[in-house]
């Protein structure tokens, strides 16, 4: 079948990550996939085999790539642009259009598209616009908020969304890693008491990632024990020069990020928004054989991490103390976290979205032949 991939911007992102992988595996298994992206968009950070399209602000397309910077972008402008892509396109042109971010979506519905649209829901996406504050803002989350109510083929990325406030759903696809770049470390040699103690995580400046409390809970370490370091993933060292013992590094690309976990002895998640949802570095952390220390997001459970209090700094430290007592119980906890990360192998991903495709296909058949009864 021949597929669309509407898209807002190519960017670094656990989503568009995903799209990536799951536009090779269709491909793989026969299809012919295509993203549509407005101009101004940067080109793709993580590798596609699919043809890449891009719309100007007439609806122009082209697969010539021309990133014109000097263009203010918007969550608005960009849904015109796409909006005026698609109505130009015949609806015989792709068989399945595969909606991700939200804001494709009214689009996707404007244009004509919905009945063979399948929407893969991969957040909650309306919380993440109020969080970010202003008045713009407020207005996206509520036109995020309307796509969930138009009765789309949804498929959600866990199954914490399939009953999440007005959107509902029952089919999920957990995304996939790669497991050849993200693999256990070495087995590390026992630790005297007095060899460093790395801690580490993925900062992001929005509140609710727990940035904050993860610091919180580094400093009450810190006064306790002097050999413990936090790294932090993608900080901005303006943000912790006060801080003694802490360092921040910019991996770039998968390889490199799988690397920066290998060199932790803890991975700590503090998010406190949208619990037991999917969470790419919990998973990548576990990939990588690093005890995970993490507030409740998928596929973390006490059989496989230490899990921590919401908001609780105090906790975190509790649970790291429990963690670094108990070196069997440790060994434990890793060994059934490899064994739970087997379900994201991406060649499982790619065949259970095709069994949805699938059943999409047959729903827009029997649409099609009660059009031309009638």
């Amino acid at each position: 079948m021949k597929i669309l991939i509407p898209v807002l911007t190519f960017g670094k992102g656990g989503g568009e990550r995903v799209l990536a992988k799951l536009a090779n595996e269709l491909i793989h298994l026969g299809h012919s996939v295509e993203f549509l992206c407005p101009e101004g968009s940067k080109l793709p950070y993580y590798p596609t085999i699919a043809t890449i399209w891009w719309a100007d602000i007439s609806g122009n397309i082209t697969d010539q790539y021309k990133n014109d910077s000097a263009k203010t972008e918007n969550g608005f402008s960009i849904q015109r642009k796409l909006k005026k892509a698609l109505s130009r396109l015949s609806k015989n042109a792709y068989d399945i259009i595969i909606a991700n971010q939200s804001l494709t979506v009214l689009p996707i519905k404007l244009s004509g598209w919905a009945y063979k649209t399948l929407y893969y829901v991969q957040a909650y996406e309306p919380e993440f616009y109020i969080n970010m504050g202003g008045h713009k803002n407020k207005i996206l989350s509520e036109l995020s908020a309307l796509t969930y109510t138009l009765k789309l083929f949804t498929v959600v990325n866990a199954n914490v969304y399939l009953n999440y406030k007005n959107l509902k759903a029952t089919r999920t696809l957990y995304p996939g890693v790669d497991t050849p770049i993200f693999y256990p470390k070495e087995t590390a040699k026992l630790k005297t008491k007095n060899d460093k103690i790395i801690i580490g995580t993925v900062g992001r400046l929005e509140r609710f990632k727990g940035t904050q409390f993860i610091l919180d809970a580094f400093l009450l370490l810190r006064a306790r024990y002097s050999n413990v370091e936090l790294h932090v993933a993608f900080g901005d060292p303006a943000n912790f020069e006060l801080y003694e013992g802490v360092h921040c590094f910019r991996p770039d690309g998968d390889e490199a990020l799988a690397n920066f976990y290998r060199t932790l002895d803890y991975y700590i998640c503090a998010g406190f928004i949208q619990l037991g949802a999917f969470h790419y570095p919990v998973v990548e952390a576990m990939c990588c054989g690093i005890p995970v220390i993490t507030t409740p997001y998928y596929p973390a459970n006490e059989s496989n991490a230490w899990i921590t209090g919401i908001c609780d700094a105090t906790s975190i430290v509790k649970q790291f103390e429990l963690a670094q007592a108990d070196d069997k119980r440790r060994a434990k906890k890793v060994g059934q976290a490899l064994e739970d990360i087997k379900q994201f192998d991406w060649k499982k991903v790619g065949e259970r979205m095709n069994s949805y495709l699938n059943e999409l296909m047959n729903k827009v058949a029997k649409r099609n032949n009660k059009t031309i009864s009638k």
